[in-house]
């Protein structure tokens, strides 16, 4: 029997060679360069040492995943039949279930070693060649700084197989593999550090240079070999101001550099001029600040560099093309204005604040909608806002009652530019009355066309008009019953219906002889007040007159001009019912007679103003277009204003609209006067 003295100095010296034969085997497994096995691989490597030195024959090695908290089984361990001699340990996957699975995920959780005896029941495992039983087993955490990596547990097949030597054994070499794999995971962050910052300063569209204390160059990255036209190997330990300063900032900087090494802190931006390899001075920004220098234990500098030369030289001819542009941009005698995309305007020249009658303030920032037409109808669409978004070139006829005029509109969509919103130059020309002669003259011509389209149109439906009112007839001579008379009679209805507008169709399009004579229009227009007086009374609408004094006759024909006038009251009438249902004080139609000069011809004007609902902007253009109406369907065959618009044009006249959406709307018929003046 061995005294208990030499069984504790043998134990003692049993677990010093154990120890000492896994510290060389972690040595060994350090020297195989460890950011070079993957996290499973090392845990692997980690259990088969504790297993090669201990005194079990077995255990079970899971890793933890961080993502889920769960355990990931890697492998069943059992070292080779040789014992500690043999090194070699087969890994077999076996899958733990049950009440000791659930114990090596609560070891994992809280980090602390487990320690189990007596299994009851005992761990029965199909391990080759035969079925083993395991009555005992102890679970260890690989953890660094509150980190779990795995955790391996240990089988033993007696009841009682860990003395708290073994556990003492086992603490130690647990802690030991820990901080391996812990020193595993440091090395390969540094490694990827090293790797993303070595790509990062070589990709970098920046030159980056570390110099030393003294001013040499300790790194050069490949946009500074561009720029510079230098290669690293060139400039290695050279002083940093001989490659990448011009000779007249060589010595400023220097200075300024060297009092920044020697303060240890701060950091510096300048801008200097640098001469390349092959003489061209390139202008450079510079940042530079200080590093410490981990390997060599000393102070260096790193300096950034954006080349900015090009940039410069862009900017300036930027700089010129923009005055330019301003001092065109505000010159221009016409209104002109920059607008977004979505029709709000950035800005605008003198012409148009004087043309809009408003400050700076009160258009810039404002919808092209409300500064340009006075707004528009709520849930309604601006054309002019639509032809802005679509990015297309327009020149526009139009009236603008927002800058008080008629004018020739020019739309154009500024070219894209990096980093710029999408614009549109808007440029407002006011016509001229030679340029509104030449508007008047082109409607007038679209209109002689639509006439004579609408008369062989006519003249063709009216052929089957005429059969079947005929027909019609011969139906209703024969109708034995009240029934079939009134079915008759409302087709009878319709086809006179139909022959009326085509008789409206022909007398637009017809060529009329007749003579005009001197008409004084203020008593033309009283005799047509006349006519509606009643109409206008049952609605409530207020009439209100004004004449200048001693007015020429007018030179018309009187029948077409009535005929005019009574077609724009009626207009007036339904205008004003549809905006005051009853009586209302602002319920007016105004009248007001005038004389005014068309390139040195004296006409008398005819202003006819109502306080109704106005008309869309986008919608003056077409009131004149033969069977366009703004009047619900039946209620207007859009043919009145046409038909009025081509009598005043046979009279030699003009007629035009002003309209402000449910403001007020203006007609307004200028006729050549006579060469007499009333008494």
């Amino acid at each position: 029997m061995i005294p208990a003295s030499e069984s504790t100095s043998l134990v003692c010296s049993d677990s010093l060679i154990r120890r000492s034969n896994i510290l060389q085997a972690i040595i060994r497994l350090s020297n195989e360069q460890l950011p070079g096995l993957t996290r499973n691989e090392l845990l692997l490597r980690c259990a088969e040492i504790l297993l090669t030195y201990s005194n079990f024959s077995a255990g079970w090695i899971g890793r933890c995943v961080p993502e889920t908290a769960e355990i990931a089984p890697l492998a069943f361990l059992q070292p080779g039949a040789g014992g500690k001699e043999n090194h070699e340990v087969s890994r077999k996957l076996i899958l733990l279930d049950g009440p000791l699975i659930e114990s090596i995920q609560e070891t994992a959780e809280s980090g602390k070693p487990a320690l189990f005896t007596d299994l009851d029941p005992p761990v029965s495992l199909p391990l080759a060649p035969q079925r083993v039983t395991y009555r005992s087993c102890t679970i260890w955490p690989f953890s660094h700084h509150d980190f779990v990596y795995g955790v391996v547990t240990i089988f033993s097949e007696q009841a009682d197989g860990f003395p708290p030597d073994e556990l003492k054994f086992l603490e130690t070499t647990v802690a030991d593999l820990s901080l391996t794999l812990y020193a595993h995971d440091v090395s390969v962050q540094l490694q990827f550090e090293r790797d993303f910052n070595n790509e990062i300063i070589d990709s970098i569209q920046a030159l980056m240079v570390s110099i030393t204390p003294c001013g040499k160059i300790l790194r050069f990255n490949a946009e500074a070999e561009k720029v510079t036209g230098h290669n690293q190997d060139d400039v290695l330990d050279s002083y940093w101001v001989d490659i990448l300063l011009s000779p007249e900032h060589r010595l400023h900087y220097q200075n300024v550099i060297s009092r920044l090494l020697k303060t240890n802190a701060g950091n510096l931006s300048f801008r200097a001029s640098l001469r390349t390899k092959n003489g061209d001075l390139r202008t450079i920004d510079w940042h530079s600040s200080i590093k410490p220098d981990i390997d060599q234990g000393s102070v260096g500098m790193v300096l950034f560099g954006l080349d900015i030369t090009d940039r410069l030289a862009a900017d300036q001819k930027y700089d010129s093309a923009v005055a330019k542009w301003e001092n065109i941009f505000a010159t221009i005698q016409d209104p002109a204005l920059i607008t977004t995309r979505d029709g709000i305007i950035i800005d605008a020249n003198h012409a148009t604040f004087s043309a809009a009658r408003k400050s700076r303030d009160e258009v810039i920032g404002r919808s092209v909608c409300l500064i340009l037409h006075g707004g528009r109808k709520e849930g309604s669409l601006c054309p002019l806002e639509d032809q802005i978004r679509s990015a297309e070139s327009r020149i526009l006829h139009t009236e603008l009652s927002g800058l008080h005029g008629d004018y020739l509109l020019t739309v154009s969509p500024l070219a894209d530019t990096v980093g710029s919103d999408e614009a549109t130059l808007l440029v407002a020309r006011d016509m001229t009355e030679e340029e509104r002669h030449k508007a008047e003259a082109l409607r007038a011509a679209q209109l002689a066309s639509i006439g004579e389209l609408a008369a062989g149109v006519a003249h063709e439906i009216n052929n089957p008009i005429n059969g079947i009112l005929n027909y019609a007839q011969m139906l209703n001579d024969l109708a034995q019953d009240n029934r079939s008379e009134e079915v008759i009679g409302r087709i009878n209805a319709e086809a006179k219906r139909i022959a009326s507008i085509v008789r409206n169709l022909l007398d637009f399009s017809r060529h009329r002889v007749e003579e005009p004579e001197p008409v004084d229009g203020g008593a033309l227009l009283d005799d047509c007040l006349e006519l509606v007086q009643h109409q206008l009374l049952k609605d409530h609408v207020i009439i209100e007159e004004s004449m200048e004094k001693n007015l020429p006759l007018t030179f018309c024909n009187r029948s077409q001009v009535q005929q005019v006038f009574l077609n724009v009251i009626s207009n007036s009438r339904y205008a004003l019912n549809e905006k005051y249902r009853g009586h209302h004080p602002d319920k007016k139609l105004h009248f007001d007679i005038s004389l005014v000069q068309h390139t040195n011809t004296p006409y008398v004007r005819f202003t006819m103003t109502d306080y109704g609902t106005g008309i869309e902007h986008h919608l003056i253009n077409r009131v004149f277009d033969p069977f366009f109406s703004t009047k619900p369907n039946g209620e207007g065959t859009g043919l009145g204003l046409s038909i009025s618009y081509g009598l005043i044009r046979d009279n030699g006249g003009y007629m035009r609209i002003k309209s402000l959406l449910n403001e007020y709307t203006a007609i307004i018929i200028d006729l050549p006067a006579a060469k007499n003046r009333r008494e």
